[in-house]
């Protein structure tokens, strides 16, 4: 009789297991928390971190899928304390570059740079919407646009133009 139980319990426990773990690959079953959604292919790169200084972003590459886990939703980061919350609450990091200030959700539309650059500040594409992800970043104030990694004012964006050969009409 014992040893009937035991196979009994083997069994119960095996396909039990086999719910949970796969031949090659584990299933992961994931309860996430209010606030927060499973991701089974995460980056292995953790950037849904309210980010601590600029281009964090920038410094982890992914090649792959990381451990399934729960992340933070859309447009919002993981707090110091572990929580997600707006990404726009995420406290400020220090911009280090002149004429350049925090922006917790800076626009996708116009860029900071000289090639979106207009006297206004205004964005250049008519038309236009866009839901972009929120990225925290260091940005040229208004009225400064980014040229070589420096923030200058508009009229040094502007190309010099060069005197033009005359044109003659007519004979």
């Amino acid at each position: 009789m014992t040893r009937v139980v035991f196979v009994f319990l083997f069994l119960v426990f095996v396909t039990v297991r086999s719910d949970i773990v796969d031949d090659d690959d584990e299933k992961i079953i994931l309860n996430c928390p209010d606030g927060e959604e499973e991701d089974y292919c995460p980056s292995t790169c953790m950037n849904d971190k309210c980010p601590r200084k600029e281009n964090y972003l920038h410094m982890c590459v992914s090649d792959g899928c990381g451990r399934p886990r729960c992340k933070c939703q859309f447009n919002t980061k993981r707090a110091p304390n572990g929580t997600c919350i707006d990404t726009k609450f995420c406290p400020p990091f220090k911009c280090h570059n002149p004429h350049e200030e925090f922006v917790a959700c800076p626009p996708y539309c116009p860029k900071d740079d000289c090639d979106h650059a207009s006297p206004e500040g205004l964005c250049l594409i008519n038309g236009l919407i866009l839901v972009a992800e929120c990225q925290p970043a260091c940005r040229c104030i208004k009225g400064y646009w980014r040229k070589d990694g420096e923030c200058v004012p508009y009229s040094e964006c502007l190309v010099p133009v060069t005197s033009l050969p005359p044109v003659f009409f007519g004979k």
